[in-house]
């Protein structure tokens, strides 16, 4: 092209890029048609004449953040970068996206289903305001008593203003006889009913390793080594997962929780993971389908695209 075509083309792209005139302004002012308009902004991108650079909104990473919805044909999906390599600052930064996610998708009405997980009780110091949502919990209870599934519905319903229904449970029980006993208590099984109406669950995921998983924490050492013998390497809700999503069954007749076809019904259900020690539970949670969104940190994305 010569100069002057050159000119005319760095002219139309900042009239169109920095003074925000439209195409047809621009075709009206300089007696072109808006196809060679058109034309002529493409090619002052292609040709490196206009660069567009999109920054990330905040601490997400949307290219990893696109990259794991389109792998995983997510709902929604949140890469989460720290600012610091420091564990604590990872797990406020994802709980406090997560706590953003949910304030930006629950609508009055909404049922909010809440699985226990030490991450998960990061996010309700984030909730600072919600519409009116019953809340009710999708396990029975594990960990210490600030880290278990009722604390969070507790918190999580005195931010929304509606009702919260408490799993008073533990997460696993010793046998199938226990499960079935607690199962017939009035307070538990008014509960469990309120299981189909969930309309978002936030769940956790558990790796099959010490510190990873308060399903792990509850078992024995023999029962642990029989289960990751039989192939676990993940959990959500106490669903055993083998590493391409399979599910195991193996606690299914001592878990308090939300039945698996129950879970999969849910419209919306977001998962939490941080840290390295995640990275294989989460891509087997993802395999499942039993999660429809994930919200995670950088590196945990990045893994799980490999």
């Amino acid at each position: 092209m010569g100069p002057d075509e050159l000119f005319q083309r760095a002219v139309i792209a900042r009239r169109y890029y920095l003074e925000g005139r439209t195409r047809i302004q621009i075709a009206e002012e300089f007696g072109l048609s808006r196809f060679k308009v058109a034309r002529m902004l493409d090619e002052a991108i292609e040709s490196g004449m206009v660069e567009i650079k999109i920054h990330n909104p905040g601490s997400i990473d949307v290219d990893l953040s696109t990259a794991l919805q389109r792998r995983y044909g997510l709902e929604h999906a949140y890469a989460v970068s720290a600012d610091t390599s420091n564990a604590a600052d990872r797990v406020h930064a994802v709980a406090k996206a997560m706590a953003e996610l949910l304030q930006s998708i629950l609508r009055d009405g909404d049922v909010v289903g809440v699985d226990c997980g030490r991450t998960l009780t990061h996010i309700a110091p984030f909730l600072t305001s919600l519409p009116r949502c019953d809340v009710v919990q999708l396990t029975g209870m594990a960990g210490a008593i600030t880290s278990n599934g009722a604390d969070l519905v507790r918190r999580i319903s005195e931010v929304s203003g509606g009702e919260s229904w408490p799993l008073y449970a533990p997460l696993v029980v010793p046998d199938a006889r226990t499960a079935a006993s607690l199962a017939s208590n009035p307070q538990i099984r008014e509960t469990v009913e309120r299981h189909p109406k969930v309309s978002c669950a936030i769940v956790s995921v558990g790796a099959w390793a010490p510190g990873a998983s308060q399903v792990y924490a509850s078992l024995t050492d023999e029962e642990v080594a029989t289960l990751a013998a039989a192939g676990v390497c993940a959990e959500t809700c106490a669903l055993l997962l083998d590493a391409d999503g399979n599910r195991i069954p193996g606690l299914d007749e001592r878990r308090m929780g939300i039945d698996e076809t129950q879970l999969r019904a849910i419209p919306t259900r977001i998962a939490l993971a941080t840290g390295p020690e995640k990275v294989a539970a989460t891509k087997a949670v993802l395999r499942s389908g039993l999660v429809s969104s994930l919200v995670t940190d950088t590196d945990v994305a990045a893994a799980v695209l490999d």
